[in-house]
Formats: structure tokens, C-alpha cells, sequence
């Protein structure tokens, strides 16, 4: 489970948009250094590329490494959240099935592939609509690029989208333009996440609210926390406190922010701010990135702090 948004702001008066995902999951798990790849085109048609450059952040699960997040040269970027429904009304309809590796296909695409957050969420939604396994999947995705952003949530074949220009935005866990989400007495964290994540956007919606956001433990160093614990208590030490929430914890968090027309070619620069195994309220475990202008990472005291994005 995790927790997802955007805001559309200015820096120094450029309008620029950051999207961010904090990653939260139950089992510690070893996500991947961030590379810079290329992606070939074997049939280029209209303005599509014959390459792309791109950065998928990577963990391993099994012998995949699945991206859960990721942002090509043209500021194109994907975050993505599990979604989860009523087990009273759910039926056969699972966040998870047997074949939902290629749901992270079609993330992966969507960097690889695109050069505006419009052409990828078509392909998404057909995606959403025409995949075999489609009829038992639900899903929370978030796409955007130096302009737009697109924020999509499906349950079973059904596929609804809201266009954002301006303002910020923010989701955890359930569903909100369907009324099979996951309810308050199910899944406590979700709904106390979300809350805390539009607050904060409230009173700051600039890069510094977001680190604000993703370092957030309001509610202690527990589950129900943004910023997030294995534990219901911070006495808890051994999860075996009785409850239905799920130990998830934080294990890495992400910061896009794109500044259009700033670089060569009339692309938008791209800065990738990031912690992997770790969370971003721990000091100095931190990057700010400009990977398509041949910068090494830079070590940040904390990301979301506009160090290195000036």
C-alpha cells in the first residue's frame, strides 16, 4: 500500500508540476539503484522517437524486478498504488492475481514508449479494458508529464479518469469515484493517510510540503502514519498486536519534478529526488538527480527540500 499525488507549482515563477510515491510494502525488500536506460523504437510512426531515455525504479520480487515508479527524457512519469475493495462487495475482483506482472508491464510503457501523459493514458485504458485478467483487477494509477496529469482508478473492466491542470492531488488505497472501495472499519490507514497527505498539500502544495508529506508520522511511528511503521504502537515491536491493518512499512519514496523547456531540444528538465530501502525521514539517506543531463546523484540531507532543484 502506498501513498501517491501531485502538485502544480512555480519555482523562482516557472510553473512546474512534482509527483511523488511513498512505497510501502509488508516484507522488507531490496529495491534497485536507479540507472539511466534507453528505449528502442523498432517502428517509429509520427512524432513517436526511435529512443527514449528513461529511469524505472526497481525492486526485486522473485526473479522480477518490477518498476513502481518511473519518468522518461520527456518528463512523461508513472506512480501507481494497489487498490483495494469492500470484501463485502469485491467478489472475484483481487488487487492481486497470478498474471498481475504484466500490469507492470504496461507501467514500464509507459516511459519506454511515450512522449505526452495523454498518449499513455489512452494506452492505459485500453489496457484497463482489454486485458484477459481485467475482469478480477482493480488498480490506482497516476500519470503525468510537464503539463498534465492524469489520475485513474478501474474495478473490473470499468475505467474512470480525472485531468488535472493546476492544484495538487493526493490518494492512498481506495477508490473514490467507485463505491467498492475498501471501507473506513476495513482498512483504518488508507483513509487516515489520505487525510493527513491533503492537509499537509493544503497548507504547503511546493516541493518542501511534499517532503513535509512523505516524512509525516502524525500518527506516530506506526502503520497508519504517512510515513509509515510495522506496527500499531510504537511499543509494538513484535506486530502481534491484534487487528485486521497489515504491517506495512515504508521502504523508499520518490519526487519527479519536471520544468518545462529549460534543456536542449525543447524537453523539459527532469529531477528525480529519491530514498531506497530506507524512508525519508532518516538524514542524509536521500538523492537529488538530473538523469538526462549526465549528473551523478547527489547525496541530499532530506529529499523534499529543493536542494538541487533550483
Amino acid at each position: 500500500m502506498c501513498t501517491i499525488g501531485n502538485s502544480f507549482y512555480k519555482i523562482n515563477g516557472i510553473d512546474v508540476q512534482s509527483v511523488f510515491k511513498q512505497c510501502d510494502l509488508v516484507d522488507a525488500t531490496q529495491f534497485l539503484t536507479p540507472v539511466v536506460e534507453t528505449a528502442v523504437n523498432e517502428n517509429p510512426t509520427g512524432n513517436t522517437p526511435e529512443t527514449i531515455r528513461y529511469v524505472a525504479f526497481t525492486r526485486i520480487k522473485g526473479k522480477e524486478h518490477p518498476a513502481w515508479a518511473g519518468v522518461n527524457e520527456y518528463g512523461v512519469s508513472f506512480v501507481a498504488a494497489d487498490s483495494y475493495l469492500d470484501k463485502n462487495k469485491e467478489e472475484d475482483c483481487q488487487a492481486e492475481t497470478s498474471n498481475r506482472a504484466s500490469v507492470f508491464d504496461m507501467y514500464l510503457s509507459i516511459i519506454t514508449s511515450y512522449t505526452t501523459a495523454k498518449e499513455a493514458v489512452l494506452m492505459a485504458k485500453k489496457f484497463y479494458e482489454t486485458e484477459d485478467y481485467a475482469d478480477v483487477l482493480t488498480d490506482i494509477l497516476l500519470i503525468s508529464d510537464e503539463k498534465e496529469m492524469y489520475f485513474i482508478e478501474t474495478v473490473k473492466k470499468e475505467v474512470r479518469i480525472i485531468k488535472r491542470i493546476n492544484g495538487h492531488f493526493a490518494s492512498a488505497n481506495h477508490c473514490r469515484m467507485f463505491y467498492e472501495a475498501v471501507p473506513y472499519d476495513q482498512n483504518h490507514s488508507t483513509y487516515l493517510r489520505l487525510e493527513r497527505a491533503e492537509k499537509i498539500l493544503q497548507t504547503r502544495s511546493d516541493i518542501d510540503g511534499i517532503g513535509d508529506l512523505l516524512r509525516d508520522s502524525y500518527y506516530g511511528k506506526t502503520v497508519w502514519s504517512v510515513c509509515r511503521y510495522a506496527g500499531l504502537t510504537e511499543l509494538d515491536n513484535d506486530n502481534t498486536s491484534n487487528t485486521d491493518e497489515e504491517m506495512y512499512y515504508t521502504q523508499a519514496a520518490v519526487i519527479f519534478t519536471i520544468k518545462p523547456d529549460v534543456v536542449a531540444g525543447n524537453k523539459p528538465q527532469v529531477i528525480c529526488e529519491y530514498v531506497i530501502n530506507n524512508n525519508a525521514s532518516v538524514e542524509k539517506a536521500g538523492y537529488s538527480w538530473k538523469p538526462f543531463e549526465n549528473e551523478e546523484p547527489k547525496e541530499v540531507t532530506y529529499i523534499g527540500k529543493g536542494e538541487n532543484i533550483i
